[in-house]
């Protein structure tokens, strides 16, 4: 007890003189970090967010606003220096003290219109895979004839109406080898958001992790290793930043341009912040041509519970949660099951997870793309133990493609309520009256159904119309 009286004392005064950013509608509190010489140089800025990861910026803010007429007059006032327009509402500034970035976008969050204001974060991502030696060659996810346990996703099923032809999906990760033998005939684009002096996302050393999940979902069928689940989709492989936030609004809003249907995310950093928020918002609501882009994201492999503070805050009193970006309602959040049809213990939970779909434990993961030659997880092309929420996560974009490869018209919306009306609640859980749980969410997906009910959906609409017309007609 004396030693824990002593650690928060020792908190307290990084509390008592924390600064702070405006996201999600409150205050978050920022600990300083001792800054080094050679940062200050770079006038990089650096805290400990309130779960305890680094969170730095520059000398940029991001602003969006309600009202587009109060724009020169804030750019003005705070003498800020456009650098790049993000979407139609927000955009990305200089300001001319760097020492004062944070109390400046804080004060312009104060301003009446104005929707967000906060600096352009360097946030840490993690990749969301677990174990990667290699164990046993076995696609059970695919088809369970390991153990029986009807573990798989049931995509022969599927597989009867489609292989996921005429749908872009695009898997937003590390790097990807584009020049993959199981992968180059399905890349239909690539991009680089993290170096700007390529556009090509292959560099050999950080390359195992998305080509795995690329794999995943659309690994051709060719007589070589691996099958997706989506093996005729057309991949868009992009590069993720490593950088700013501003980088990764970029990343999305071109995503959107190119008439992307599908985003598989197997990573997270724990630093939600309104401005990334914000363009999952315009995707989910307006990409599509108004149907909406279904965005998948991983949901953590720390056996978090999202809907509880850490510790680190239960100690400093503060109010905030794990704010991760599998948490936002515009997204898809996936949990790991594995061959015993079980949750995986390491996967996170929460009310914000929606799904759960293989992904393995310590004992046997999935099998999939990757690196070409000895630079990836295993010395040679493809990895038989590929374990984790990150691993989930490409099951449910695939599943998607499929889905809008028979029904292309089905909005957002109504692709969530076939998964929800079609999942398998495994297991001996415990789910709500709206068939929830915090583990699985509406429970494991089941490919095959959700392509026939897609089917059913469509031709249920046709019917629809054609009464109509023959109404007005007659």
């Amino acid at each position: 007890m004396n030693n824990m009286r002593f650690f928060i004392l020792l908190l307290l005064p990084l509390a008592l003189s924390a600064e702070f950013y405006y996201s999600g509608g409150k205050k978050h509190t920022l600990h300083a970090i001792k800054k080094t010489k050679a940062l200050s140089q770079q006038r990089l800025f650096s805290f400990q967010s309130e779960q305890g990861k680094k969170l730095s910026y520059y000398d940029k803010i991001i602003v969006a606003y309600d009202d587009m007429s109060i724009k020169e007059e804030i750019e003005k006032r705070y003498q800020l220096t456009h650098c790049k327009t993000l979407t139609k509402e927000m955009f990305l500034y200089q300001v001319q003290t760097p020492t004062k970035t944070l109390d400046i976008a804080n004060s312009i969050y104060e301003e009446n219109g104005v929707k967000l204001s906060h600096p352009d974060f360097q946030r840490t991502k993690s990749i969301r895979a677990l174990t990667t030696d290699p164990h046993s060659s076995h696609a059970w996810h695919l088809k369970d004839e390991v153990a029986y346990n009807h573990a798989d996703i049931n995509i022969e099923q599927a597989w009867q109406y489609t292989k996921g032809a005429g749908v872009k999906v695009a898997v937003y990760d590390e790097g990807i080898d584009i020049t993959h033998e199981d992968l180059k005939k399905n890349i239909l684009k690539y991009a680089n958001f993290n170096d700007t002096t390529t556009n090509n996302p292959y560099l050999p050393d950080d390359t195992a992790h998305g080509t795995a999940c690329v794999g995943l979902i659309a690994a051709a069928e060719n007589y070589h290793g691996s099958v997706g689940v989506a093996p005729e989709s057309s991949v868009y492989a992009v590069r993720y930043s490593d950088s700013n936030v501003s980088m990764d609004i970029i990343a999305y809003q071109w995503m959107m341009d190119e008439g992307v249907s599908v985003i598989s995310n197997s990573w997270g950093t724990y630093n939600m912040v309104d401005a990334f928020e914000e363009v999952l918002r315009e995707l989910a609501t307006q990409g599509r041509n108004g149907k909406g882009i279904v965005i998948i994201f991983a949901s953590g492999n720390d056996s978090y519970d999202l809907d509880n503070d850490t510790l680190y805050n239960q100690i400093l009193r503060t109010s905030s949660t794990i704010a991760d970006e599998s948490e936002s309602p515009y997204v898809t959040s996936i949990s790991a099951s594995t061959i015993n049809n079980r949750v995986a213990a390491y996967s996170n939970h929460g009310n914000s997870v929606d799904f759960a779909a293989p992904g393995g434990s310590s004992e046997i993961g999935l099998y999939t793309t990757d690196t070409t030659g000895a630079t990836g997880y295993t010395t040679t092309n493809y990895n038989n133990n590929f374990t984790g929420t990150s691993a989930a996560a490409p099951l449910v974009a695939g599943t998607v493609t499929l889905m809008l490869s028979v029904n292309p018209d089905l909005t957002r919306t109504e692709v969530l309520q076939i998964l929800k009306v079609t999942a398998q609640k495994i297991g001996d859980y415990n789910y709500d009256e709206e068939g929830h749980n915090n583990y699985l969410g509406y429970g494991k997906i089941d490919a095959g159904l959700a392509v026939e009910m897609a089917i059913m959906l469509k031709k249920s609409k046709l019917k629809n119309f054609a009464r109509r017309i023959y109404n007005t007609i007659n």
